[in-house]
Formats: structure tokens, sequence, C-alpha cells
């Protein structure tokens, strides 16, 4: 059955209504069956180069293909200046935006909850093309080559041209017809790699009856000339089987989940992908669900896994599943790469149970961990995460209640300085690092609606400007401009909005 965005959004506010609490809500028909790393279709990778990330581009979401969020060659903007920021341009749309601008070749490129895709002039907020999807697009898309890539909720990934928004090519990332895509693409090597998730754990909220489950979250790589299936790796390796009955005589189908809603990081060098899954719907249990997972580049296949929380086991039926945690504790960031002690080369991610986990990336092994703040099924660390190479700096939820932003020593994991949010809100999405040294800031949203810059330094808050609405998306900031989406309803979790902000340190305003 094919959705519109009108008719998803119908859906979705009927689950709202009945249960308020859930997250990254990461949609159902029979999977095909897949061996973990086995997928097949070996195409022949382009030669031709990506856009290099530097001070004039920001072309994917974590900035660069290891998810940093981090540019080191922004030093137009210090903690010296930063008070002097202005708003520059505001372009509209017709919903909210949530989705984390990127910056290419002089446009910014990025999705709305209207069901669009626009770019637009990256100095002047004129727009240059529109492109209706269909469905809304959350995440943040990926430029190479002249092509831009985007996911949709509905699980579609569209490949566009840069320049005029004409389509190249769109494919369903995931046969089971409740994926979702709020993994952002990542392109390399003339691939895209992305990873799914779906909504098949609020089904029952639409239908009482309804046996669940039959998703199994994936990563799969994709050739970027033609969107065909070079290889996947299926989260969870069993074909799901029937598991019996729940306390309100549903037939239990299983294991099932293991969303992949975060964003992949790679490391070229080591030819590594690096994912971090989410909570299981149903049993038996897997040691692939709330873990951090290993692939060979090439082929998918899995090097190593660390389960972080075992036995989660989760969805909106719950309390009739008598194997349920009741934890919901999924990994919803990227991978971070950065320092540890004596200078060896670590990766970092975050967990919606308030934790912070450091691990050798060639073997696995536990380095550190920190609780960096409150749990929760809206709480812990859900989007934000980010690294200068040296420190891993993190935002936590809390929702409803006062989040956090932090920056950790990458040698020990020990918090060096925790600010909280001034408006009592949580700071739910990505958060980006710039600069050097000392003159380094960390830019975060606020379920407020606030975005705010912080010097790295200390953690004090020296900018901030009222958006409107939740921010729910990342920032981009690039050649002296700072880029963000303003407006988040889903899940109820803030304000609503239709803006993306351009800021500069000229008074030169303009709006779209």
């Amino acid at each position: 059955m094919t959705w519109n965005h009108r008719q998803s959004a119908t859906f979705m506010t009927s689950v709202l209504l009945a249960c308020p609490v859930l997250l990254a809500f990461p949609m159902l028909l029979l999977i095909a069956i897949v061996p973990p790393g086995s997928g097949q279709s070996q195409t022949k990778k382009s030669n031709a180069a990506p856009l290099t990330p530097d001070n004039k581009n920001w072309p994917m979401f974590g900035r660069d293909v290891s998810g940093s969020h981090y540019n080191p060659d922004e030093s137009a903007i210090t903690p010296n200046n930063v008070a002097q920021l202005k708003t520059k341009w505001t372009f509209q749309t017709e919903g909210d935006v949530s989705s984390q601008p990127i910056v290419a070749e002089g446009a910014v490129y990025f999705g709305s909850w209207d069901a669009k895709e626009y770019a637009i002039d990256a100095k002047t907020g004129k727009k240059i093309w529109e492109y209706d999807c269909g469905q809304p697009t959350r995440s943040a898309a990926a430029y190479a080559n002249g092509v831009v890539y985007f996911g949709d909720i509905s699980g579609f990934l569209h490949a566009l041209d840069s320049k005029t928004g004409a389509v190249k090519w769109k494919k369903r990332i995931d046969p089971h017809s409740y994926a979702v895509a709020t993994s952002s693409p990542i392109y390399h090597d003339g691939r895209i790699l992305i990873g799914v998730a779906s909504h098949e754990e609020g089904w029952v909220m639409r239908n009482p009856q309804y046996s669940c489950c039959t998703f199994r979250g994936s990563v799969v790589a994709l050739d970027a000339a033609t969107g065909n299936e070079v290889w996947r790796f299926y989260i969870i390796p069993e074909t799901p089987q029937e598991q019996g009955k729940d306390k309100k005589g549903r037939t239990i189908i299983g294991p099932s989940g293991g969303a992949v809603w975060s964003t992949v990081s790679l490391d070229p060098a080591a030819q590594r992908v690096y994912v971090t899954t989410g909570n299981q719907y149903t049993q038996p249990a897997s040691k692939y669900c709330n873990a951090v997972i290993a692939l060979d580049l090439n082929t998918g296949k899995e090097i190593w896994s660390y389960q972080a929380t075992a036995k989660d086991i989760w969805t909106f039926a719950c309390k009739d599943n008598a194997e349920c945690s009741d934890l919901d504790v999924d990994f919803g960031t990227a991978p971070v790469f950065f320092k540890g002690a004596g200078g060896k080369r670590l990766i970092a991610v975050g967990q919606k149970s308030g934790w912070a986990y450091a691990m050798d990336p060639a073997t696995g092994k536990l380095e550190w961990k920190t609780e960096v703040g409150p749990s929760g099924k809206l709480g812990g660390i859900e989007f934000g995460l980010a690294s200068d190479g040296e420190r891993v700096y993190a935002g936590i939820s809390n929702h409803p209640k006062q989040g956090s932003i932090s920056a950790l020593d990458g040698a020990t994991g020990k918090i060096l300085w925790q600010t909280p949010d001034p408006t009592n809100k949580a700071n739910f999405g990505p958060i980006t690092v710039t600069g050097k040294g000392n003159d380094r800031l960390v830019w975060a949203g606020s379920v407020s609606g606030f975005i705010r810059a912080y010097d790295a330094s200390n953690g004090k808050i020296v900018w901030q400007f009222d958006t409107g609405g939740a921010i729910g998306g990342g920032i981009a900031v690039v050649d002296g401009m700072v880029y963000v989406g303003s407006g988040y309803t889903f899940l109820r979790i803030g304000k609503g909005n239709n803006k993306l902000y351009a800021f500069s340190l000229d008074s030169n305003t303009a709006s779209k």
C-alpha cells in the first residue's frame, strides 16, 4: 500500500494522541530474507572524486564520511565576534524543517515535512528548484558529482540532478512496506550507504489486532549511478518466525527490530563501516540490537559487534509482551572518531540511556564509558554527538525536561563542562563544532526554538537566536555562514515552524 504524506501525517497524529511517549518512530510487508553481508549485485565503482569537505562545502550529514560534525576551517566566526551574528536571510516552506542542511557548490539543499526537497542559493536564499517527493523528508541529503541523494519517510531514496532537481533514479531502500529513511545517505567511492529503520513497532496503535513484528533493520550499500543494491547487512540475521502469543492473544513474530535510524560512519583507510542500532521489537533476544557494529566497507560482512544493552525488547504494545524490557534505549548517533589516551584512535557513540561509549575501532574493545545525562524514551543522547578529534561533545535530550550540552575529554571520558539549557528544554538534535584551538565553537539547537553557540573552552553561551520553532535537525557552518532549519512537532517534541535560517556577521538581511 502506498501512502501520501497527508495520510502518513494522519497516522502519526493518531498514534501520538493514543501514546505521546515514543522515539525515533523508526514502516510492514514481509521482508526479503538476505543473510548478513550477502547482498550482491557487484557493480563497478566510480572513479569520480566526490566533493571534498572544506570551508566552502558541507556536503553530507556529518560534513565528512566519518561523521565528525566538525569544520576546523571555519575561521571567520569565533568566540570573540559570534555575538555579532545576524539573520542574513530566511527561506519559508510549507512544513517543519528538521532536515539538516548541506552546502555544496554554492547551494544549500534540505528537505521539509511539506514533502519537498529544496535547493537554494547559499548567499542570497533565492530558490533554485524544489522537488515534490510525495513524502516528508527529515534527514540530511548527500552531494557528490553533481547529484543530490536523500531519503524520505516512506523508505525511498532519491537521486536528483543538483542543478535542476531532475530525477535520475528513485529506489526503495528496503522491501518492507513500513521501512523508513531517517538515516542520512553517505556517499563514498561510487556507492551510497544508508541505514534502514521502521514504523512497525507502533503499528499496533493503528491496528490493535496486529501481529508484530517482521521488520529487521539493515545497512544497505547502493550503486550511486543506478540505485541498485550492492550489499545488505541485516542487523538480525534470523528469519522472523512465530514465537507464541502475547497477553491479548496476538501472535508474536520474531526476532525483529534493530532499526538503524542513525547515520553510518566510514573509515575508508581501514575499509570499514561503523553503524549503531536500535532496540529490538520482539524476541528471541539478539546480540546486534542496541549495539555498535563494524562492517567491511566492500562486502558488508561483520568484523565485530559491541552490545551496550542486552534484551531491550520494546514496542508500543510492550505491556502485553512478557519479555518486554520497557527500556527503549536505542543508539541514534553516528559514531565519531577522536584521539584517546596516548593518542590512540577511538570511536564514540551516544545512547538514549544517557551514556557515551568509547571503543577501539579495530576490535570493538570498550575503552571508557560516561553517564552524560538522564535516560528515557525521549531522553539521553538522541542525535547529538560530535568530535573535534580531541574532545567528544554530547547533547542530552531529557525531554520534556531540561537538557544540556557537554564536552568530554577524549582520553578519559571525563565531563569537562556541562551547560544546561537555559529554557529548561531538551537538546535533541545533532550538534556541530567549528574552529581550532581557542577559536572553537559548539553549535546546538533547542526544543525551545533557540540556536546557540557555546565557547568550546568552557561551555559559556556566547550567542543565541530564537527561531520560533523547535530545532530537530543539525547546523551547518561554512564560509562565515550558519544554516539551520526550524520546526519539529513530530512526537509532540516542540513547536512547529517552516523556515530555514541563514546567519552571518554582516547586517545585509533578506527573506524569501
